[in-house]
């Protein structure tokens, strides 16, 4: 029996993780959150990987691990002040998963950071072998983690680099698919055609997306093969696209027309329609009322001025070479994605 710990159980990537596992077969499933409520199919572990005495009680508490996920993140002001924290994430995650000595192999989620998105304009395609650039970049800490303990352990480590990601968590206010959904229907309620709320940079540019299955998909697949032991491979759904060509898509889902973009503030649009959020989830019975609990907005208007204004294609051939060879359709995905909050009652 394989025995994997998730870390970041509760996240978009940790959460489709689980998922994928408990779809397997020879899969034992230990979800590590803070609260340690068990997540469907896996057994809860309660675990704060910044408290001391949380991690000690958890590696005595955790048994046998043979598999690691690690997919977890914690924001801090300044890139900067994120690396203690996150590194910190890293090895005290190891620390239990070592506890009872079978530990096989760490997969680690990281992502466009590794290739100096957050800085700006990055060398398309980006690849594996590129260099590191200068400047505070956690993900750097952290491999250099894995390396160092990789070395002295009978373990292995593969890391997972996927640009933008698409998924769910209601635990996950970084989301570019709530995002999206509450901003369309927004405009639905105020009889607005939808107008994509970046920069013409980021409405012509190329982007790669991955959405969270397919993260999973390859997370699972990265635990168990020969051809993953300690290599850093991109993941992207399949062929890039263009926010032009899918938003007329996305804009025919929820029933509206759409428009040319309007670079729009949405920390602001966020602030003006706060109260018509909360009539549309008391009329519609939705989850969670609170537009500001949703989504972190700030971090929305970074993603859809900054973020999306340059080309940001990644070159999965490295992974494909390797035997993983998953392909999704990034629209399609999308599309289920906004389905799924509708049955979850986060949109109407």
């Amino acid at each position: 029996m394989k025995r994997a710990l998730v870390i970041g159980a509760a996240g978009v990537i940790g959460g489709a993780i689980v998922r994928r596992l408990a779809g397997e077969d020879g899969w034992d499933i230990v979800s590590a959150t803070r609260a340690g409520a068990p997540i469907e199919g896996t057994s809860g572990l309660a675990v704060d990987l910044l408290d001391d005495s949380s991690v000690a009680q958890a590696r005595g508490s955790v048994g046998l691990i043979t598999h690691l996920f690690f997919a977890a993140y914690q924001s801090r002001p300044s890139r900067t002040l994120e690396i203690e924290p996150n590194l910190a994430l890293l090895r005290n995650a190891l620390s239990i998963a070592e506890a009872g000595a079978l530990l096989e192999r760490v997969v680690v989620i990281t992502g466009g950071k590794h290739y100096g998105l957050q800085w700006g304009g990055i060398k398309t395609p980006a690849r594996e072998t590129d260099p590191r650039h200068l400047g505070p970049n956690f993900y750097y800490d952290q491999e250099d983690l894995l390396a160092e303990r990789e070395a002295v352990s009978p373990w292995s480590w593969t890391n997972l680099v996927p640009p933008f990601v698409t998924g769910f968590s209601e635990h996950s206010p970084m989301n570019l698919v709530m995002t999206l959904a509450i901003f369309a229907t927004l405009s639905h309620a105020t009889k607005v055609p939808l107008r994509f709320p970046g920069p013409a940079s980021a409405w012509n540019a190329l982007h790669h997306l991955a959405d969270a299955d397919q993260i999973a998909d390859a997370a699972v697949w990265a635990a168990e093969s020969p051809e993953a032991k300690n290599q850093i491979f991109n993941i992207a759904n399949g062929d890039p696209g263009r926010w032009r060509h899918v938003w007329p898509v996305l804009a025919d889902y929820f029933g509206l027309a759409h428009g040319e973009p309007l670079p729009v503030p949405l920390s602001q649009v966020a602030e003006r329609f706060a109260p018509l959020w909360w009539e549309i989830a008391e009329r519609n019975n939705l989850r969670q009322p609170d537009i500001n609990a949703l989504v972190d907005w700030r971090w929305a208007d970074y993603m859809f001025n900054t973020a999306f204004s340059n080309d940001v294609l990644v070159e999965t051939g490295k992974i494909r070479r390797a035997g993983f060879h998953g392909c999704k359709d990034s629209t399609d995905a999308m599309l289920g994605r906004f389905g799924e909050l509708r049955r979850l009652k986060i949109i109407p």
